[in-house]
């Protein structure tokens, strides 16, 4: 009796389903060992131990990443670190973080509907406020960033809730690298000060400033949570415009804010993301400082 051909069709259904499942692993685990280098976790050893990988794996991995520029290997110590390809992926703040401006635009529209002033969209890059996307103020006279990266991390609302942000480790770390200098006769110039406006920020949720950095502008700013780096939106205008109706713009900045964290949130559970703000943090202060 013949016995009946199996399905050619389902014989290469299950081979393709095999193959496209160990790629999916090995990215996986090559993501892994990146965010590892990223962490100064450097020796294949330690790799392994820290991802519970066998050490033959990371090798072979490894060698992928370097083969792509992803990874590179000093010859003198033998340790791994990220290639090139990651800085050059990364050179374009901006893009890189186009991302975040999709999940918050439609909050920041809102904003500027109700509130007909400037509304912008920051995030902290190595001890600067970085401007992502703004959307300007309806007015005649209004308040505009020339500049995409800002100055010092510590003047006015927007800098002021992205330093909040940082846990109390990161703080001490941050403000040993901050010299407080006087831009307006509104800037902060003493940490003591600073620290205890960053505590208070943290409690409620946004700050309010004027003109600590523009004579005569305000500034309101809230978190923006759940991304890979301290971010922030804020609404700049005359202060003489801002001042009589900040109690309700503060509430609604809130409530953009807080929708906005909440869809970025989703948004990364979705896709399986981890969050790798430690990371992203850890990888700013090595810049920082050199290493």
């Amino acid at each position: 009796m013949l016995q009946r051909e199996k399905n050619p069709n389902q014989r290469k259904y299950s081979t393709h389903l095999s193959k496209s499942t160990t790629a999916s692993t090995s990215l996986h685990r090559a993501t892994n060992i990146l965010s590892c280098l990223s962490n100064d976790i450097n020796t294949a050893t330690d790799i392994a131990s820290y991802c519970k990988y066998s050490t033959s794996t990371v090798h072979r991995l490894l060698q992928i990443l370097k083969e792509l520029n992803w990874a590179i290997q000093d010859d003198n110590n033998h340790k791994h670190y990220l290639g090139p390809l990651v800085t050059q992926l990364s050179s374009n703040q901006i893009a890189a973080h186009k991302y975040l401006v999709m999940h918050a635009l439609r909050e920041m529209i809102h904003l500027s509907n109700i509130t007909e002033e400037t509304v912008n969209l920051g995030i902290m890059f190595q001890l600067h406020y970085m401007l992502l996307h703004d959307i300007p103020s309806k007015h005649d006279l209004r308040i505009t960033e020339e500049s995409k990266r800002l100055g010092p991390l510590y003047i006015g609302a927007t800098a002021k809730v992205l330093l909040s942000q940082l846990s109390d480790e990161e703080l001490r770390t941050t403000m040993k690298h901050i010299k407080l200098d006087r831009v307006t006769e509104n800037t902060v110039t003493d940490k003591k000060v600073l620290m205890a406006q960053l505590k208070e920020i943290r409690q409620q949720g946004y700050c309010v400033t004027y003109g600590e950095r523009i004579p005569g502008a305000a500034c309101i700013s809230a978190p923006v949570k759940n991304y890979i780096r301290p971010a922030t939106l804020s609404i700049v205008g005359p202060e003489n415009r801002l001042r009589p109706r900040v109690n309700g713009v503060i509430e609604e900045l809130k409530a953009s804010a807080s929708r906005t964290s909440n869809d970025i949130a989703e948004a990364f559970n979705e896709k399986g993301v981890t969050d790798g703000r430690v990371i992203t943090r850890h990888m700013d202060n090595q810049i920082h400082k050199g290493g």
